[in-house]
């Protein structure tokens, strides 16, 4: 908690949208506190709770992740029951140069998103937004990092998720809370969906086998994702500031007609995209940066990893 309220001073000190850091510091205060340990939660439901397994797997998962080296440290041994999101993001794109809008903070640097404890805030952000031309949209976030800075609550939510997405997501935020470089959100999200599938898979192997329901459903979802990513690419290559309107709705006709694997792909299908909701899918893409190559080269080692990615690609020592 000393660290977290250290974050909080930093932040705020800097004398910018102080409103904006305290509105959410104020939210993270109060989730820790309504928060419950799994033991609580698991006394407190009965035998036949759908989510009671995921409670009851959640410490063998973090020793996984330990294991993997990943800086677990005090994340999610409690859990946020708070039923509303944990925050809103806010994200904007140029429609001329159909590029992503960028946002400075304080120690994370540079990023294209902003997140909001209420809807109503980031609803407001994103209308000052498209009052200057630009395109806006808000999404609900299902998890979040604290970087390390403080022991995160798992947010309920997810423990209702089926297993290999529930893995997939925490890995995920851990990849981020071991390994993160300011100012390179696309290096950051790019590697940890990554490594958040690569543990997710060794995860589910392990306990079920490559033949189980649950592997092929990993896979399938995995696939689907990179069908997506593949469509995105071809979108990106054609589009153009005068024909966006035409080549978004060619975009979401292509999605329909699909034939995906997974519900998870179907889900995809049917959203609305908005160009800077496509622009956000390259920079969580991880076919983005060659990381089979780096992983095999670090021999699964994290910190080694660490150490290549700023040598390789940062050119830092």
């Amino acid at each position: 908690m000393k660290a977290f309220l250290l974050l909080v001073f930093v932040l705020c000190a800097s004398g910018c949208q102080i409103p904006w850091y305290a509105s959410n510091a104020s939210g993270i205060v109060e989730r820790i506190a309504n928060s419950k340990t799994s033991d609580q939660l698991l006394a407190e439901l009965p035998q036949e709770a759908p989510h009671r397994k995921a409670l009851e797997d959640l410490p063998e998962v973090l020793e996984f992740a330990r294991h993997k080296g990943l800086n677990v440290g005090g994340a999610y041994q409690r859990i946020d029951v708070m039923p509303d999101p944990v925050s809103f993001i806010v994200i904007a794109a140029q429609p001329e140069s159909l590029t992503l809008h960028q946002w400075d903070f304080p120690i994370v640097g540079l990023a294209p998103y902003k997140g909001y404890r209420f809807l109503k805030h980031a609803q407001r952000e994103a209308q000052a937004l498209q009052s200057q031309g630009l395109i806006s949209s808000v999404y609900p976030v299902e998890a979040f990092s604290s970087l390390g800075w403080f022991p995160e609550a798992l947010p309920g939510a997810i423990l209702s998720l089926s297993e290999q997405r529930r893995v997939r997501i925490i890995f995920h935020e851990l990849v981020h809370r071991t390994i993160f470089f300011p100012g390179k959100a696309d290096l950051n999200e790019s590697l940890a969906n990554y490594l958040g599938d690569e543990f997710a898979k060794e995860w589910i192997e392990k306990r079920y086998g490559r033949e189980s329901v649950q592997f092929v459903d990993l896979h399938d979802e995995i696939q689907d994702q990179e069908r997506l990513r593949q469509r995105v690419l071809r979108l990106k290559e054609q589009w153009s500031a005068p024909t966006l309107g035409d080549d978004l709705e060619q975009f979401q006709e292509e999605l329909r007609s699909e034939a995906w694997m997974s519900q998870m792909g179907r889900e995809q299908s049917v959203r609305i995209w908005t160009l800077p909701m496509i622009l956000m899918l390259q920079v969580y893409d991880s076919g983005a940066w060659p990381w089979k190559e780096v992983w095999e080269k670090c021999q699964g080692d994290v910190d080694v990893l660490q150490w290549l990615i700023q040598r390789e690609f940062l050119g830092t020592p």
